[in-house]
């Protein structure tokens, strides 16, 4: 392919400045375009995805870790060595083959067999009972709506964000109660870190050259996953049930996320009150990228930018609202309402506004959200005044749903 490079950046720039870096490459452009001719390449014989390669290594387990490290095999966290052993013993907990291939994984295109899920889940600390949710979290992340390529390339500090439902919360021990996103968490931790190793190891996202993650974040190294506190959900329909699914299916939904903020409220009352300190931390993040008045449905342009945004409540939280709000609904349809920011407060041309909105000034209230559709709530967490705010990715169309074979 024929490349010309621009100097960086050509944003957030004035017009003249971007002008002459135009005319600085506009030579190099128009030889590229007319004279270039590809290069002949050596003939590159292609490995084929399985079997995996094997490594012998004598060593030390530290040394051994410097070398997964070198080899671009690990991110710097220490892994569990993936021994033969211990792949084959991850196997054992699904009936795919080893050698499917699941997902050609971006940016680097890379081949992903179900050994190499088992090889990665090894190094990240999961166990065989963990294999088929580690494949329905696989198959949740490489649909269309999840923008994968888009969430591991991007400047942005994007974190892959994965809410399990379901009886297999309890059965395989993932938390959903206190300090869940936190430490003393293994399975949470083994799974996250499998989704950064599947990103780094096999998708190829490295800083500096494919992760351009201009500040990054502790999720580039362990990925968000939490269960449902099914138990505590004031509404007693399950987030899963809600969207269409029964009480004993196990599911998973995923999204990419901007980073959150947090909610700490210990004095609201009354759930309006509640609601109204979340609809202000809603409203506030991420918003430099957050469009107003966004439409659910649209195709994607700058203009109708965050499509959707998750509120993980404290059960705490929850039961005050649901007192004065008896459906979730309700209470998505009042945040609908409230989550706005005056003008002044959207990046220049980030709000665009309707047809016959009417006058306005840079004071004007301005809604971030049209659609209770756009506002997803999970009941998680243990006790304490605390919730959490994740607003989607720029290029995420909408929640994946996936349900784990049986």
């Amino acid at each position: 392919m024929a490349f010309v490079e621009c100097p960086h950046p050509l944003g957030m720039i004035p017009l003249n400045e971007i002008r002459a870096k135009a005319d600085l490459i506009f030579p190099d452009i128009l030889r590229m375009a007319t004279k270039w001719q590809p290069a002949q390449s050596a003939k590159v014989e292609l490995k084929r995805p399985y079997p995996a390669e094997h490594i012998k290594f004598k060593g030390t387990y530290s040394a051994l870790n410097k070398m997964l490290y070198d080899k671009k095999m690990s991110l710097g966290l220490p892994v569990i060595p993936p021994t033969p052993e211990a792949v084959a013993a991850m196997l054992k907990g699904t009936k795919h083959n080893p050698g499917e291939v699941v997902w050609v994984v971006p940016p680097r295109q890379a081949q992903l067999t179900v050994e190499l899920v088992a090889t990665l889940g090894a190094m990240s600390g999961c166990k065989p009972s963990h294999m088929p949710l580690l494949l329905a979290m696989v198959k949740a992340l490489s649909q269309p709506d999840y923008d994968f390529r888009g969430n591991i390339t991007t400047t942005a500090p994007t974190s892959p964000v994965i809410v399990i439902n379901g009886p297999i919360v309890k059965k395989l021990g993932i938390s959903h109660s206190t300090a869940l996103l936190g430490q003393r968490q293994p399975v949470n931790i083994a799974l996250g870190y499998f989704v950064d190793l599947l990103a780094y190891v096999v998708g190829g996202a490295a800083p500096p050259d494919v992760d351009k993650s201009t500040q990054g974040s502790r999720g580039d190294l362990v990925a968000l996953v939490l269960g449902e506190n099914e138990a505590e959900n004031p509404w007693k329909e399950s987030y899963a049930v809600e969207h269409g699914f029964k009480s004993t299916d196990n599911v998973v939904t995923a999204y990419g996320a901007y980073l959150g903020t947090n909610n700490t409220d210990h004095t609201s009352v009354k759930g309006k009150d509640l609601l109204n300190t979340l609809a202000a931390a809603s409203a506030g993040t991420s918003a430099g990228i957050s469009s107003c008045l966004t439409k659910y449905d649209q195709p994607f342009n700058w203009q109708n930018a965050v499509k959707f945004t998750f509120f993980f409540l404290g059960p705490e939280h929850a039961q005050t609202i649901a007192r004065d709000f008896p459906t979730k609904r309700a209470a998505e349809e009042y945040l609908v309402k409230q989550t706005k920011l005056p003008m002044w407060g959207y990046a220049p041309t980030q709000c665009a506004l309707p047809a016959g909105f009417g006058p306005w000034d840079e004071n004007t209230m301005v809604q971030r959200f049209t659609t209770p559709e756009q506002i997803h709530v999970v009941v998680t967490g243990g006790p304490g005044k605390q919730s959490q705010v994740w607003p989607a990715f720029v290029t995420d169309m909408k929640p994946v749903h996936v349900v784990v074979e049986d």
